[in-house]
């Protein structure tokens, strides 16, 4: 049996990250992510013995049009569909331009969104046959293997589908507890030549190091997808995919991909260690939050290679923390930033604007946060109430959503109007902070700095470009 996998073609050409909590559109960085669950789903699929195609059309260029070229060349008998809330009602558009060129294809979709909002979304797609909810290896690889064989679909956990003119919802499939058994990405499927790192321009891919999370921010998404539970990969593992990239990609720039890569800081030695063992030289970044890092974790993973943490800061008021069960304090943030500094780090600081309890007074602090702190870069969100997180449904029940579109349930938007504070203020001051962060000669400078030769430079301008159509946009 064949079966296509694909990123599908982003809303008005805009490259778009699909990737579990992680559903944004290029912005400052101006780069999209390597299709991670793709690439594993697809590595799963093809050793299971189906002839397996990836596209990631965002990064391709592919619109509608040639999305039909490439499924009238491969004739598949399964299209599976990554999705996002924002680009939903795009992503829910592609089963029936597939049925249009292949009647008898089967087409399944995945990602949080449907995962949790499946009979809305069965309802919105008529052309669509089946909802792999939750994590989506192991479930995709039964649904194939059922179909290749002509087997009933009844009681086949973590689906969602029509059966016998109704919806059907089978139970949840249980997490993988063994994520060294899931074979490496399929990144041979997709070209690498796509996915560069700024400034640089090197080539990177993403790692999975764990997944799961056991915090309970009401803004995020995670644990509706992964789980509370952390299962870890194991640090020899982990090294052996690093190596595997290295001979057979090329590549020596990686994303270490996990709600917060830190969380178990005896991992984080252990994986350390590995690197250090088998004398690698490579080039890393990862995610963190602050409460997770100490000075001397923090100086093993500057020895491997590690060059920049991204720190979820959220906010400059110590109550909408508290509110957002976020558990982190001001002293936290600020001593994980002293410390990330002085072991030589980049570093960026996420912001989430218009949590509940925001006022002008509040995004005034968050905005004097970000420019106390010593960052290299920000990324300031306007917070987006995706089902699956405990905002949507307070949002919900406080009548806070100002549209039900989901096109607009994405980061550079707001769609929360609160009592004191409109949604339009919060994009406002939003657009403002970013402006006050980034053109200031000290970030300027810094920025400057980093740029070590012609093509940097042309990088860098070309980043410029893009942030500023992104921004007017």
């Amino acid at each position: 049996m064949k079966i296509h996998l694909i990123n599908p073609p982003s809303p008005e050409g805009t490259p778009f990250t699909r990737e579990g909590r992680c559903m944004q559109k290029e912005g400052v960085w101006t780069t999209v992510w390597p299709p991670l669950s793709l690439c594993t789903i697809g590595a799963v699929l093809r050793e299971a013995g189906f002839e397996v195609r990836i596209n990631d059309c965002p990064s391709e260029n592919i619109d509608g049009e040639g999305l039909k070229e490439l499924l009238a060349d491969f004739q598949p008998d399964l299209l599976i569909i990554d999705s996002a809330t924002p680009t939903i009602n795009y992503d829910l558009a592609i089963p029936k331009l597939a049925k249009s060129v292949l009647p008898n294809v089967k087409t399944a979709v995945f990602g949080i969104h449907v995962s949790v909002l499946w009979e809305e979304t069965l309802e919105q797609s008529a052309e669509l046959d089946f909802i792999i909810r939750g994590e989506p290896e192991l479930t995709a690889l039964e649904l194939a293997k059922r179909l290749d064989r002509g087997e009933e679909l009844a009681e086949l956990y973590g689906i969602s589908l029509r059966m016998n003119g109704k919806i059907e919802h089978f139970g949840e499939r249980l997490y993988c507890r063994e994520l060294d058994e899931l074979p490496f990405p399929a990144w041979d499927l997709v070209n690498l030549n796509h996915y560069r790192l700024p400034f640089t321009n090197r080539r990177f891919v993403m790692v999975m190091s764990s997944r799961g999370c056991p915090y309970d921010c009401t803004f995020c998404v995670a644990q509706s997808y992964y789980g509370k539970k952390i299962r870890k990969r194991s640090a020899e593992r982990i090294v052996d995919e690093i190596e595997w990239n290295i001979e057979k990609n090329g590549v020596r720039d990686f994303f270490f991909w996990s709600e917060s890569f830190t969380i178990i800081k005896k991992n984080i030695h252990q994986l350390c260690d590995e690197i250090l063992r088998r004398g690698l030289k490579i080039r890393w970044v990862c995610n963190s939050r602050v409460d997770n890092v100490d000075r001397e974790v923090l100086n093993k993973m500057r020895r491997t290679g590690c060059w920049m943490i991204s720190y979820g800061i959220e906010s400059g008021d110590q109550g909408i923390l508290d509110r957002s069960l976020k558990r982190i304090t001001l002293e936290q943030i600020r001593t994980a930033v002293k410390l990330t500094r002085e072991a030589g780090f980049q570093i960026a600081g996420h912001f989430v604007l218009g949590l509940p309890g925001e006022t002008e007074e509040t995004l005034r602090k968050t905005s004097e946060l970000s420019r106390e702190l010593d960052l290299d870069y920000a990324q300031f969100y306007c917070a987006s109430p995706w089902p699956g997180s405990r905002l949507y449904d307070e949002a919900r029940r406080e009548g806070w959503l100002n549209t039900e579109n989901w096109d607009k349930y994405e980061q550079t938007y707001c769609v929360l109007d609160y009592p004191e504070l409109s949604g339009k203020k919060i994009l406002e001051r939003r657009d403002r902070m970013t402006n006050a962060f980034y053109f200031r000669p000290k970030i300027i400078w810094k920025t400057l700095k980093k740029i070590s030769s012609f093509t940097e430079f042309k990088n860098f301008m070309g980043m410029v470009t893009d942030y500023l159509s992104w921004k007017n946009n």
